[in-house]
């Protein structure tokens, strides 16, 4: 009985992480277009449990993959069950990714280069670093499909969260504008993944 339940194990696990390999391209620029960002000029708000979320900036985007981390138990997970990299121009090259990496761990991401083909400037001007908050359940469970290297195009806002009594969590701005490598907390209405 004990090997049975060891084999559906292993079996699950195989699956799993079968099921989270990454997409391959080859070389060559798969999402060669910058996100667009549009300043809202009416502030839109969306509520979702007690929270009000505030939009910024409307975001149009398509781009690849290069890392996502998935949460089960974090404080934030029911807000935004997942976080990705996403990158376009050079950072959407495998021969430019087989040189930098953008891990996520604990709602935050490191760039690990090996050899620079590109500056690090130039590395974090092609990087969206999104908390990604679902508009409805199709776009959570197609948040839940997506693997690294796959390339998705996200339709939503930039928003800054409040409770009722104060700003729990914020996008970062430079100069009154989204800084896309650093936080961004992004309200996705549309998601698809090409």
């Amino acid at each position: 009985m004990i090997k049975h339940i060891f084999l559906v194990l292993v079996l699950m696990v195989s699956y799993y992480l079968w099921d989270q390999r990454p997409v391959k391209h080859g070389f060559g620029v798969v999402a060669p277009e910058a996100p667009t960002l549009v300043k809202v000029s009416r502030t839109q708000n969306f509520e979702i449990d007690h929270y009000t979320l505030n939009s910024s900036w409307r975001l149009e985007t398509t781009a690849r993959v290069l890392s996502q981390k998935r949460y089960w138990l974090d404080e934030k997970t029911h807000l935004s069950p997942v976080d990705f990299v996403l990158g376009w121009g050079s950072m959407s090259d495998e021969r430019v990714l087989s040189q930098v990496q953008a891990p996520v761990k604990k709602r935050e991401y490191t760039l690990d280069v090996i050899r620079p083909p590109l500056t690090l400037n130039e590395i974090r001007q092609q990087i969206l670093f999104m908390h990604a908050i679902p508009a409805n359940d199709t776009v959570r469970s197609q948040l839940n499909s997506i693997r690294t290297g796959n390339v998705v195009t996200v339709k939503g806002y930039i928003v800054d969260i409040k409770d009722r009594s104060n700003i729990i969590w914020t996008s970062s701005l430079s100069a009154n504008k989204p800084r896309l490598d650093n936080r961004q907390i992004v309200y996705i209405q549309s998601l698809e993944i090409q």
